[in-house]
């Protein structure tokens, strides 16, 4: 018996028939595709997220493929060099935080594959002694590819805009 406050409850043990190592199809994921190729698509979304952060739009170059494609909803860039050019936009930002959420991968063919990864991206700017947090909660609806000379990259990226939040913060 353990107290909480004047609660009291019962705590028993009771063995969990799990296996040491949970096999992908034991936790409802499609395992066609192998764990490392797993983890490269997978880092892919955290490598998007940094070169944005980091204003480092050339790094995007190792995400997409060169004839990639990039829907924001409001328009439809194509080619690595559209891509990189159309993100300079976030250079009017004081800065920019994306945090990644949980993926979903699932292996559509050989080579290929699509992720929907969940993001809540902070977008700060400053006017004046005003400084405002743009928060979207975004899906990221990616077809990867594996390339025969550059691995795993996005060959198509659009942005589902779930929800915007602007607020003023100190």
């Amino acid at each position: 018996m353990r107290g909480l406050g004047s609660q009291w409850f019962r705590v028993s043990l009771v063995p969990c028939p799990v296996a040491l190592k949970t096999s992908w199809e034991n936790v409802g994921v499609d395992s066609s595709l192998n764990p490392a190729d797993r983890r490269a698509v997978a880092a892919l979304a955290s490598l998007y997220a940094r070169a944005i952060d980091e204003l480092d739009f050339e790094q995007l170059r190792r995400v997409f493929t060169v004839d990639g494609e990039l829907d924001t909803g409001s328009s439809v860039r194509r080619g690595i060099d559209e891509i990189v050019a159309v993100m300079e936009g976030l250079r009017r930002y004081e800065s920019t935080t994306h945090l990644i959420g949980e993926q979903v991968i699932s292996s559509a063919a050989v080579d290929t594959c699509t992720v929907v990864t969940p993001c809540t991206a902070h977008h700060l700017t400053v006017e004046g002694h005003c400084r405002t947090d743009r928060v979207m909660h975004i899906h990221y609806q990616d077809e990867c590819v594996r390339t025969k000379a550059d691995g795993w990259r996005i060959r198509s990226r659009r942005l589902d805009v779930v929800q915007v939040d602007e607020r003023r913060v100190n």
